[in-house]
């Protein structure tokens, strides 16, 4: 972009941002990267926005959280993203991956390759399910089904899904995503840590919970899962922190291999949206209620 559409854009946000006199506040408002300053590293999380409007594709917090998180365990400090991973932003990994080699498809499987991206692979391990039928249950029918079709050499996503967390992804699945781009999972210290939010949260949504601000049983969706985010924000930000989708983390769980989830589900009681329920789950396990975000 020439230097003339920066300060075009320049001056529309500020028009916008002064317009009530917001202008007046600590930092302008049009900065996203937390210095006080608008330069071109907040115009470049502008475009960023701006070409996934619509996708609520890995959305990073331009602020560093600080966050010491729980008594013994590490707490968090950097960006993590405000939305469970979708379908649509899956999807174009998945795309991408198969262009450069990093993944094959078998069957309904996607599984890892050794390409020529610089992220780590899990070479043979299966990463997607394409044809992970959901479950009917809780009002749903076939609720949480993989929603990422694969032919012809590419893969869509079922229309009216995109916006929904990818499911029936595994765990090496959701690690290789993060590596693709160079980010990561969480840990599971450090998701709690955000999920949280003070420490005050019982539940990923607050001291409470009930089904007007988080997807779980009884929240009675026709397809298991909502779309990331339709239950507003919590905390720091955050949205579905409670229930909607399990988060892998990349925790260990103690005295096994197993890999620790986060956050509650659509399937489950209010008991599994805690921000201190930790369940140990097989990394290659698939379903209609794991999914993730990263951070870094």
């Amino acid at each position: 972009m020439k230097m003339k559409s920066y300060i075009t854009i320049l001056v529309a946000v500020l028009f916008v941002s002064c317009f009530g006199l917001s202008c007046f506040a600590a930092c302008p408002s049009a900065d996203l990267t937390g210095d006080c300053v608008v330069d071109f590293n907040d115009f470049a999380k502008m475009a960023e926005q701006w070409l996934n409007e619509g996708i609520p594709a890995p959305v990073f917090y331009s602020m560093t959280w600080n966050d010491s998180g729980v008594s013994g365990h590490e707490g968090f400090t950097g960006e993590m993203s405000k939305y469970e991973t979708t379908n649509a932003s899956y999807c174009e990994f998945l795309n991408a991956a198969l262009a450069s080699g990093d993944i094959t498809v078998s069957g309904n499987n996607v599984i890892g390759a050794n390409g020529s991206n610089s992220g780590a692979d899990f070479i043979g391990q299966i990463y997607y399910n394409i044809a992970g039928a959901g479950w009917t249950y809780n009002e749903a029918t076939n609720g949480g089904a993989a929603r990422i079709n694969y032919s012809g050499g590419l893969f869509t996503v079922d229309s009216g899904f995109e916006n929904h967390p990818v499911t029936y992804v595994s765990w090496y699945g959701a690690t290789a995503f993060c590596n693709y781009y160079g980010w990561r999972l969480p840990t599971e210290w450090e998701w709690q840590a955000v999920a949280d939010f003070n420490g005050s949260f019982t539940y990923g949504c607050g001291t409470t919970i009930n089904n007007t601000i988080a997807n779980y049983y009884n929240s009675s969706h026709p397809d298991g899962t909502s779309a990331v985010g339709a239950f507003g924000t919590y905390g720091y930000g955050m949205c579905d922190t409670a229930g909607n989708v399990f988060e892998w983390t990349s925790s260990i769980y103690e005295g096994t291999s197993d890999l620790v989830i986060r956050g509650g589900c659509w399937t489950d009681d209010s008991s599994y949206s805690t921000v201190s329920r930790r369940i140990p789950i097989n990394p290659a396990a698939m379903l209609h209620s794991f999914g993730f975000r990263v951070c870094r």
